[in-house]
């Protein structure tokens, strides 16, 4: 009885992903900026059609093409050409070529807003959290770290503690090693050029 259920269910599954498939539209298929908008919980960005963010197009050297935006609101880290000062603060407004941010003047007790060009935009901090990845980051050194520490304190083949050999120098530096792959991944520095560009787009 359970065999044919389950045939049963298989059945219609696959009836109603056929289904699915013979319905499907290409020329209502959603653009990528639009699947964005549309999953994103973010309300400012839903309820403001025509509002223009910042949207950063990265090809790094360690991970594949991915997009980050920007808004009003968010916090940005960068570093400006012939600058040695590291900014993270918040968006307040963005126009077609350069965006705003809010400084705090502490001397007379107000809120400044200082311009800063697109084109003068030298360097940004960004992350990404990657399922699994992102968590692995700090826990894969840490590992590393105990698996050589357990080798150094306890007793090994050879009954005696405070000794090491190269291979569990070796495993612990891999487990180091693929730590700092997936901070690289999930933390990234990356030069505004040709591969990482940094350009505004609107909300509609």
């Amino acid at each position: 009885m359970r065999q044919r259920l389950f045939i049963v269910l298989l059945i219609l599954t696959g009836s109603f992903q056929a289904w699915s498939q013979d319905h499907y539209d290409a020329k209502k298929a959603l653009s990528s900026e639009e699947l964005f908008l549309k999953q994103s919980t973010t309300n400012r960005v839903i309820a403001s059609p025509g509002q223009k963010y910042l949207v950063l197009d990265a090809s790094p050297t360690i991970g594949g093409f991915h997009r980050y935006r920007f808004f009003p609101g968010d916090n940005i880290k960068f570093r400006m050409h012939n600058e040695t000062i590291r900014f993270n603060e918040t968006i307040a407004s963005v126009t077609d070529s350069s965006f705003s941010i809010a400084i705090i003047n502490e001397a007379v007790g107000r809120m400044d807003y200082q311009e800063i060009l697109l084109k003068d935009i030298r360097l940004m901090k960004v992350s990404r959290r990657i399922p699994f990845v992102s968590q692995l980051a700090p826990l894969l050194p840490l590992a590393g770290l105990i698996y050589i520490g357990a080798d150094f304190f306890n007793k090994g083949i050879d009954n005696k503690r405070y000794t090491t050999d190269a291979s569990s120098l070796f495993v612990g530096g891999a487990f180091m090693a693929a730590g700092f792959v997936c901070y690289k991944l999930t933390f990234s520095s990356l030069k505004i050029n040709s591969k990482n560009k940094l350009k505004v787009l609107e909300t509609y």
